[in-house]
């Protein structure tokens, strides 16, 4: 190869990358649904919903339609039991996954890093992620009745394992030629935690803190739903009990859009802390 074709390369290589990002961005774009097609899914399910709300298919009191939903949404938004219930319910599972993070993180890492430990725990790990949480729910309430310590424990017991999960996995994981490096040039241990375990682990944290969430928010709900604690499970339960259909559907509709609020928040959370990540910028693009 001449030196002139070096050059050349070397010229070409910054337009090479550029082009391929241009291409990659237009890509991603035109695999994005418009705006406008979302609203219409939205707008066709409504309209369903109408429908066979109003349809001799369904009972007239037993399915309200979307209008009487969103008259109960908005008459409860006027009530203090409602912002109470909601309140109450973001407390404790901002509480339940904070538990999570400092039971389920460190156990993680530290199973992780051992082989044995691994070997060891995996059966264990294995079978108890496995019970239904929800069944051991008439024994946490003999234990704690419809309390905050009852709503935290069975959060704990279904959210716990992701983390926990994840962690291990965020371990294993790191190149074993960058524990060599660091070896090597005898880095001290807050330089190995900030350049080499965190970098490493990040991103698997913060998909096991997405599922956790999820999870947490899903047995919170229940939790104060069958087992009476306040919260916007129990508040739809005592709607139920009722028969006040609009109010049933009016906190089923809060619930739901509690969770896409607070995976959206750690989605987002995720792109702006981990951003330097190749995975994150791929989705920033995307």
């Amino acid at each position: 190869m001449t030196i002139d074709s070096r050059s050349r390369s070397k010229h070409d290589a910054p337009h090479a990358r550029e082009k391929a990002r241009v291409a990659k961005e237009r890509s991603a774009k035109a695999g994005r649904a418009p705006w406008y097609y979302k609203v219409g899914a939205v707008v066709a399910a409504l309209l369903v919903w109408h429908l066979v709300a109003i349809s001799p298919l369904v009972h007239p009191d037993s399915l309200p339609t979307p209008l009487q939903v969103v008259n109960a949404l908005f008459e409860l938004w006027a009530t203090s039991v409602y912002w109470l219930a909601l309140g109450k319910t973001i407390s404790v599972w901002a509480l339940g996954l904070a538990m999570c993070a400092v039971i389920g993180i460190p156990l993680g890492l530290l199973i992780g890093a051992s082989i044995s430990a691994t070997r060891s725990t995996s059966w264990i790990i294995d079978f108890f992620r496995t019970i239904p949480t929800i069944a051991l729910l008439p024994l946490v309430l003999l234990l704690y009745g419809t309390t905050i310590r009852m709503e935290i424990t069975m959060i704990v017991l279904s959210a716990l394992w992701p983390l926990l999960i994840q962690a291990m996995y965020a371990v294993k994981q790191i190149e074993p030629l960058h524990k060599w490096v660091v070896r090597v040039f005898r880095l001290s241990t807050l330089d190995r935690i900030r350049f080499l375990w965190v970098p490493s682990i990040s991103l698997f944290i913060s998909t096991g803190l997405r599922l956790s969430a999820t999870m947490a928010l899903l047995m919170t709900v229940a939790a104060e739903y069958i087992g009476g604690a306040p919260g916007l499970g129990a508040e739809l339960s005592a709607m139920e009990q009722a028969f006040r259909r609009p109010e049933v559907f009016a906190y089923t509709i809060t619930a739901g859009a509690l969770g896409l609020l607070i995976n959206s928040l750690v989605v987002l959370f995720q792109r702006k802390a981990l951003w330097w990540h190749p995975i994150i910028r791929g989705e920033k693009k995307a």
